[in-house]
């Protein structure tokens, strides 16, 4: 298993990623979450290792790989193999072939975004059953990344939208239960207010405290950390 060492900001409350488990980052457009896959891509890299990228929306950049390591970028591209579903359906097939990869590191981003694309947010009204039907294939989907986390011995990072629920007031993961309970490690992301800066904050953790969180600021060349502001 090849050492996954996020970037400085989250070192300081994750450390590593973990192997054998799901790392859930969710939060809003723009909070940072691609930037965050694709440092833990380029640490997985840096240490020998290859990695499966599945972008579900677009987000990877090869201009911004080139950004965040100027001089090596090439090398890196040839250790990704990007995997870009159109449907949910393909993604689930993308999904179930990984095991026959040979990666170091599995990053989907973002597990929901097809789902929600096509049963939440579509014009066309999705049957009841049509809807269940996505959550159980959703359901099925992290569960098959969770034992392939437990197989081989390595990460897992997805990222998840958020949403409003106006009955309650609180700010929900979409994919509900189902992320919640394959995912290990959950850590929102979020702005702040101030341009470039966000804050990550821990949700889940099997040996972490919950709540720890830390601001961070996205630049140019990666992440940095705002004043290593710990709260």
């Amino acid at each position: 298993m090849k050492e996954v060492i996020l970037p400085a900001p989250f070192y300081s409350v994750l450390g590593c990623l973990e192997a054998r488990a799901i790392t859930n980052f969710f939060g809003e457009p723009g909070a940072g979450k691609t930037n965050i896959c694709m440092l833990a891509a380029i640490s997985c890299i840096g240490n020998g290792g290859r990695v499966a990228y599945v972008d579900t929306e677009g987000g990877f950049s090869a201009e911004r790989l080139k950004q965040l390591c100027p001089t090596k970028w090439p090398a890196l591209l040839e250790k990704i193999e990007l995997l870009e579903p159109k449907s949910f359906r393909e993604q689930g097939m993308l999904v179930r072939s990984l095991d026959k990869k040979t990666v170091d590191l599995v990053i989907v981003d973002s597990m929901v975004a097809l789902y929600r694309l096509e049963y939440c947010e579509s014009d066309i009204q999705s049957s009841k059953s049509d809807i269940m039907k996505a959550n159980r294939e959703l359901s099925k989907q992290v569960s098959v990344l969770s034992t392939l986390a437990r197989e081989k011995g390595i990460p897992v990072i997805i990222t998840a939208h958020m949403f409003r629920n106006w009955d309650t007031g609180k700010t929900e993961l979409v994919g509900g239960e189902a992320l919640k309970y394959w995912s290990k490690v959950i850590v929102s992301v979020e702005k702040t207010g101030r341009t470039s800066e966000r804050k990550a904050t821990i949700i889940k953790h099997r040996s972490l405290p919950e709540n720890s969180s830390v601001k961070f600021m996205i630049t140019q060349d990666g992440l940095k950390p705002s004043g290593f502001r710990i709260f």
